[in-house]
């Protein structure tokens, strides 16, 4: 794995279990009344640099819960790319619960950003997600971006560069609903998907559609010289998030579903 780096605020580790038994790792750190889960992007784990700059950031309102998903890091398993990560996201979630934190949201960046989308829908039990980057279907992005991940994941050479540079990768790739088709069922726990108008994998017709299909109450951020995902993850744009989430509607969060 590529180098790490160590948190500024003090940080204590942890180790999960998934639902489907793949052990995640991670570190929680901050002293926030509110606990907050953050799930990366593919070919990301959460003491990469840049994220670890924006957890920081983070927990001066929150109480982090940073952890590598399945696949990444130093956490077992192989990345479905969002298929299966929300089961990830769901053993978090249900580890601040065990805390004793009574408020939990989620945030997570592409890969992550439909983690959080998918456990909102399918298993509940948070108070607010926020989804940056994340694409409304799964097919049919023409960018170049997504046609080399494509190849990459499609072939036996390049699922081997993956490896190395920090994704063992699922093959084939479970098939899953589009986060498009899960949106809606997140209502009425608030969501904010947000977007960059530079973004080089996907167009911000996305986010639209995932707006658009998404019930009340939800917030649309659309970013100015804001890429990918990460590319926009920084010190700012962790505060705008925090303002953001403060300023939505306090509502009970939604019971945990049936296993999906």
């Amino acid at each position: 794995m590529p180098r790490s780096r160590p948190f500024r605020s003090l940080a204590a580790p942890f180790e999960v279990h998934a639902g489907d038994g793949v052990r995640l790792t991670g570190h929680r750190l901050g002293h926030g009344r509110d606990a907050l889960v953050f799930a990366h992007g593919f070919l990301g784990w959460h003491r990469k640099p840049r994220l670890v700059e924006f957890q920081d950031a983070l927990a001066r309102r929150f109480t982090v819960y940073g952890f590598d998903l399945r696949g990444h890091g130093d956490s077992g398993g192989e990345s479905s790319f969002g298929t299966y990560e929300h089961l990830d996201v769901d053993a978090v979630v249900g580890l601040a619960r065990a805390d004793g934190f009574e408020r939990v949201v989620t945030l997570g960046g592409s890969m992550g950003g439909i983690a959080v989308i998918r456990q909102a829908a399918l298993r509940g039990g948070v108070d607010a997600v926020v989804s940056v980057s994340a694409p409304a279907r799964w097919l049919g992005h023409r960018s170049a971006a997504v046609r080399r991940l494509t190849v990459l994941t499609r072939t036996e050479m390049g699922r081997g560069l993956l490896r190395v540079a920090g994704a063992r990768v699922a093959h084939p790739w479970p098939a899953a609903e589009d986060p498009v088709d899960v949106v809606g069922r997140i209502a009425p726990v608030p969501l904010v998907i947000v977007h960059g108008q530079d973004d080089h994998y996907f167009d911000v017709e996305q986010a639209w559609m995932l707006y658009r299909a998404a019930g009340e109450p939800k917030r649309l951020l659309l970013c100015s010289r804001f890429g990918h995902a990460e590319d926009g993850f920084c010190a700012a744009f962790a505060d705008r998030i925090c303002r953001t989430l403060d300023s939505l509607p306090s509502a009970s969060h939604a019971p945990p579903k049936a296993a999906s």
